[in-house]
């Protein structure tokens, strides 16, 4: 039965006059809390019903997405479906050719299982001592290869023993020159060494050597205007030229006054450098000496430079240790005797200056 709302307004035109109301029937009524009561339950009711709509969306939508994964998986499970029947197709073609081939194969080993059997049985019927034979020289000729074989590895193994002894004998060898080599090349490195110290020290000598040179030319400049005295210098070496004009006469071992000035400048200055080492050298032209008693140039050109060296001696107190002397006749010319000028020239006595480096 359905109920309806009779509002406060409504209730006076039914009213009595007696101020009550008419006598209806109470189901057509309801109060103010039966009516919020309502309201509310319609209200939880139209939430609910909000609720279930959007779950029915939500499964509808799901239902949608598998409905075509569905299809998805069905199209592509179709599509395995067929590549794989045509591989199950193509093996299958495969397996009766395979088969096929394998039958005709055994037939044909049959058929020549069969011939060969034959053949065997015939050899055997026909040619037994033949066969005999084949087999005893197939065991001799067997036998006689492993004898072979045998006399084969005892000569590698022999080989092989003097080989292993070659060669430990070589790389002893080498180890030898190796450990020799090493010693050399220590040894090298040592003289290496000592002659760096050897070059610096005559380094400082050939400085000196130079630095005499310049006191020479500057003490000896008159005579060496004049041509009476000529200095050559060399690496090594400092050579004073002493004209024989100024120094001696002709076949004479005895010193002119005319030179004695002169070689007391030298004396002075090989005085003021004690770190050298003096040979003098005497010199003739190749004109022969005519004397009964033998005497040669080897004489004059020895006595010129001894006459020489006891003159610088006796001048300043000089280390005789470190000079000498020496005679070359006519065999060291500076120039070819062969104009009274060049033999004049090769008549002459060197002072030879020669640095001396210190150990």
């Amino acid at each position: 039965m359905k109920k309806y709302i009779i509002l406060p307004a409504i209730l006076a035109l039914v009213l009595t006059g007696t101020g009550h109301m008419t006598d209806l029937s109470a189901d057509l009524f309801y109060t103010p809390a039966d009516y919020n009561k309502l309201r509310n339950e319609k209200v939880a009711v139209e939430l609910e019903l909000g609720d279930l709509y959007k779950k029915k969306v939500a499964l509808e939508n799901e239902l949608k997405n598998l409905k075509e994964q569905y299809e998805n998986d069905r199209f592509n499970l179709g599509k395995t479906i067929v590549s794989l029947n045509n591989e199950i197709s193509d093996l299958n073609n495969k397996i009766k050719k395979l088969n096929s081939e394998k039958n005709e194969e055994k037939k044909r080993y049959e058929n020549r299982i069969n011939e060969l059997a034959g053949t065997i049985e015939l050899l055997k019927k026909t040619s037994s001592g033949r066969e005999k034979d084949l087999i005893k020289n197939n065991s001799d000729m067997q036998a006689r290869h492993e004898t072979e074989m045998d006399k084969l590895n005892r000569q590698l193994n022999s080989e092989r023993e003097k080989n292993l002894a070659e060669i430990k004998n070589l790389k002893e060898q080498c180890e030898k020159r190796i450990s020799e080599l090493q010693d050399k090349i220590r040894n090298l490195n040592q003289e290496l060494d000592s002659l760096k110290k050897i070059t610096e020290s005559q380094k400082k000598e050939l400085d000196r050597l130079a630095q005499q040179t310049n006191d020479l030319e500057k003490q000896l400049e008159n005579e060496i205007k004049d041509g009476k005295i000529r200095l050559k210098k060399f690496h090594d070496r400092l050579i004073i030229n002493i004209d024989d004009k100024i120094s001696f006469d002709s076949g004479s071992a005895t010193l002119k006054k005319e030179i004695l000035p002169a070689l007391q400048k030298i004396s002075k200055i090989l005085f003021d450098y004690p770190e050298n080492n003096i040979v003098i050298e005497g010199h003739t032209d190749n004109v022969p000496i005519v004397s009964n008693t033998g005497y040669s140039n080897w004489h004059l050109s020895s006595e010129r430079a001894l006459a020489v060296l006891i003159f610088i001696l006796k001048t300043t107190r000089l280390d005789e240790a470190r000079f000498s002397a020496a005679g070359y006749g006519e065999f060291h010319p500076i120039v070819p005797n062969n104009s009274p000028a060049n033999m004049s020239l090769n008549r002459r006595v060197d002072i030879v200056i020669l640095p001396r480096a210190k150990k």
